[in-house]
Formats: C-alpha cells, sequence, structure tokens
C-alpha cells in the first residue's frame, strides 16, 4: 500500500505544474505492506490530505484511490473497502490489537522539500542510463532525453488547453510520445475506477523498462534495478507531473553562470577529458537539485552511492578531495534565480508574473 501526500493549491492561479492542467504536487509517503489476509495497517501523518495506491510486486499502481483521507492527531481510522456496507466498519479497538501496525518506508531516490519533481527524481536515472542513446551522441526514435530547458505549449489535439509550460526537453519528449505515457486528465477521467487504468501500467514507458528496453532482437539494452525503475515508476504514478509546487521562481529554471560554467569545464575536461568537458551543460549539471548532477554522480564509487561509470579517475566517497571541489564549481555554475517567491507570490514587484503581489503591496499601504 502507497500512501500519498497531496499538496493544496497556495494561490488562485499557480503556473503550470504537468500535462494534466489542474494537477496538484504530490509527494509519495512510502509504502506499507499487505498482511496475507489483505489489511493493511500502518502509521500515517495527521494534518495532510492523504491517498492510497495499492501496488504490484515491481511498486506499480494497480488501484488508486479517488478521494482523500485526512486524519487528526492521535486520531486512528479505518476502512473494509469502497463496496462494502457503510455500516460495516471494523471495531477499531479490537482490530487494533491484532494487527500489526507498520511505519512507512520511504520511496526510491533522493529527499527534498515539497512533492516529486521530474528534474530531481527522474531526469537523474534519464542521465545515467539514456541520453548517450537519446541525447547525446544520437536521438534514436527521435527522443531527446536531456534536461535541457524549453518553453513549450502542449497541443490542444493531444491535451486539452493549450497548456503553457517552461519544461525540460526530456519531459516534452516522453509525454509528446504518443502511448508512452499515460496520464489522467482533470474532469476527464473514467466514471469509475478498473485496475491499471491509468499511470505506469497504462503506458508503454515502465513496461518496456521492465524488459531491458529491447532491440530489434529483443536483446536488453538497459537494466534497472529496482530503486532506478521504482523512480520512473512513482513518477509515472503521481499522474507524470512535472514540477513538485506551486512556486513561481523555480529551482528547476535556473540558468548557468557563464564564468561558472567555464571554470567547471575547465575541471572535468582536466580531469576526465574533452568528451565530457564538452557535453551541453545539462548533461553535466542538474540545476535542479545539484548533488544528483551527472558530473558528481558518473566519477563517484556505486558502494558510495554513485554511478561508478568514471571510476578509472572516479572517486570512493563523497569526502574524496576531488569530489568536494567538483561539488563547490557546480554549485558556483549555477547562477541564481532573479526573484523568490513570497507567501506564494512571485515576489517579483512591478515584474509581476503571478498576478497576486499587488496583495501583499496592499497589505503593506494599509499598514
Amino acid at each position: 500500500m502507497r500512501v500519498v501526500r497531496v499538496f493544496p493549491q497556495t494561490v488562485e492561479t499557480p503556473p503550470g505544474r504537468s500535462v494534466a492542467v489542474y494537477e496538484m504536487p504530490k509527494r509519495i509517503l512510502g509504502t506499507a505492506p499487505v498482511d496475507a489476509n489483505g489489511s493493511a495497517a500502518f502509521r500515517a501523518p495527521a494534518g495532510q490530505p492523504l491517498f492510497f495506491q495499492l501496488v504490484d510486486k515491481n511498486g506499480m499502481a494497480v488501484m488508486t484511490m479517488r478521494a482523500l483521507a485526512y486524519l487528526q492527531p492521535g486520531e486512528e481510522a479505518g476502512c473494509i473497502g469502497c463496496h462494502e456496507s457503510r455500516h460495516g466498519a471494523p471495531d477499531r479497538m479490537a482490530e487494533h490489537a491484532r494487527a500489526r501496525i507498520y511505519d512507512l518506508q520511504p520511496p526510491a531516490g533522493p529527499r527534498y522539500e515539497g512533492g516529486l519533481s521530474f528534474a530531481k527524481t527522474v531526469q537523474p536515472e534519464l542521465d545515467r542510463h539514456c541520453i548517450t542513446c537519446h541525447g547525446l551522441e544520437r536521438a534514436d526514435g527521435g527522443i531527446n532525453l536531456l534536461g535541457t530547458l524549453q518553453p513549450v505549449t502542449f497541443p490542444r489535439k493531444q491535451w486539452p488547453g493549450p497548456n503553457k509550460m517552461r519544461v525540460s526537453v526530456a519531459y516534452e519528449s516522453l509525454m509528446t510520445r504518443t502511448g508512452l505515457v499515460a496520464v489522467a486528465q482533470g474532469d476527464m477521467e473514467s466514471d469509475f475506477s478498473k485496475p491499471k487504468d491509468y499511470f505506469a501500467h497504462a503506458g508503454r514507458l515502465a513496461p518496456m523498462l521492465l524488459a531491458g528496453h529491447p532491440d530489434r532482437n529483443g536483446q536488453p539494452r538497459v537494466r534497472l534495478d529496482r530503486e532506478n525503475f521504482a523512480r520512473i515508476a512513482d513518477w509515472l504514478d503521481m499522474n507524470a507531473v512535472c514540477y513538485g509546487d506551486y512556486s513561481w521562481n523555480k529551482p528547476e529554471w535556473r540558468e548557468p553562470s557563464p564564468d561558472g560554467e567555464r571554470a567547471l569545464r575547465d575541471q572535468v575536461r582536466a580531469k576526465f577529458g574533452a568528451a565530457l568537458a564538452d557535453a551541453p551543460f545539462a548533461a553535466l549539471v542538474n540545476v535542479a537539485l545539484p548533488e544528483q548532477s551527472r558530473v558528481l554522480q558518473a566519477p563517484l564509487a556505486v558502494a558510495a552511492g554513485g554511478w561508478g561509470q568514471l571510476s578509472e579517475n572516479g572517486w570512493r566517497n563523497t569526502s574524496d578531495p576531488g569530489c568536494i571541489t567538483m561539488r563547490r564549481l557546480v554549485e558556483a555554475a549555477i547562477a541564481p534565480l532573479p526573484g523568490r517567491d513570497i507567501a506564494g507570490t512571485c515576489g517579483r514587484d512591478d515584474r509581476c508574473v503571478c498576478g497576486c503581489c499587488w496583495v501583499r503591496r496592499a497589505v503593506t499601504n494599509l499598514r
């Protein structure tokens, strides 16, 4: 059983977050096992809107709850199913004495504030396994999976909209390929739920990766371990959201600093050679979550949580002086955002793009 937190909308008209026009950011809190008798008992946080997903052995959602649950501090809640009598709820005290209550096991991937972000959770997996064939040396199948940002208007003929967003080349490539990713659009879902009707099971991407992304001869081209695959399946089951919050000044939108980028490329060239140093900036640095940058993860040993792809000149752990130096150069290569959010607004005053900054100015004037 997967437990998911939903983040309530903070302003009237937040910027786009997904191909799904009315999508809300979501964060996977964790999973709990289902016992042999079909029950699941777990500890969940109070004061947060929650919903549940039943997942299979591969961590892919089989059924998804369409309503929200909400707990008060210290509250115990139980349910015997949506299709049972409303007067048939179990005696919580009697059941509590027999049930084993589990702590939620956290999801795969890095930890960060807010909901699941494509750039922070999925893009590192694409950088690790995919961009050699889809973005760097070539773009097989016309799919480019680099994290380079671009303005996009998703076409009305494919999605309701138009939905204008600034997303990565990788996100657009995955979302505009027919049948690759299955998305539930707000107010357009089926009248009732069926197993595997949306998300990871309903698109071609997850089954293809489980099969090893086979070539024309059926030979696998890539093998993802359970954690690598889980990061992509989690994203698909969260309705393929792009951004994990309602902010107007997103870390995913940060640009390279010219001087910092130059210094970083010089160090990469001296350490790993011209081929890596001359790669697109997005193939070196993850501006949304710098510690997940390819130039940091690829040389780091697998035992230390890295990818172990540049073992000849790589690092055993993150305490290696070379790793520390590269980390500092990565951070210096990212320019700060031009503004910062204030109380859910863009905080840009006369250059306001959210349409809500007048509220803060009005309150200030009244004071």
